[in-house]
């Protein structure tokens, strides 16, 4: 398994940042950037909020356990994307809106154990360490 460090190194790669650059856009000191990528920390849930505001395409999933694409897919999920885009007006507008967001209709070939099937839990401990356990 890829190690966080490693997607980090990519994403400075993918990016064309040094380790400082990327420190500054996500508003965090140097040395945490130095700490992540000789393995010495783990991302903290606070980075993680972090790299998710700097960097809102990145697949979260995909920096946390390196599963999927290191960018989410247009369209991946249109719920986030709807919250995604509601945010970004109320930002920009001086009375926020309320949008309702709907959920996916279900076809018919969908049975209710196919979606509420557990993929991932994460824990949140109280030094920000994090620890993601998956459905083998």
């Amino acid at each position: 398994m890829i190690k966080v460090s490693e997607r980090i190194n990519y994403l400075l790669n993918y990016y064309h940042l040094t380790a400082g650059e990327f420190a500054d856009k996500l508003g965090i000191q140097k040395s945490s950037v130095s700490h992540l990528l000789s393995g010495r920390n783990k991302p903290s849930f606070q980075f993680l909020s972090k790299l998710v505001a700097a960097f809102p395409e990145i697949n979260l999933n995909w920096f946390v356990s390196g599963d999927g694409d290191i960018l989410k897919k247009s369209g991946q999920n249109p719920e986030y994307d709807n919250l995604t885009k509601l945010e970004n007006e109320t930002k920009n507008s001086i009375e926020p809106k309320t949008t309702i967001i709907s959920p996916k209709e279900k076809s018919v070939s969908e049975t209710s154990s196919d979606l509420n099937q557990v993929k991932n839990i994460i824990m949140i401990f109280k030094d920000d360490s994090f620890k993601i356990l998956k459905k083998s």
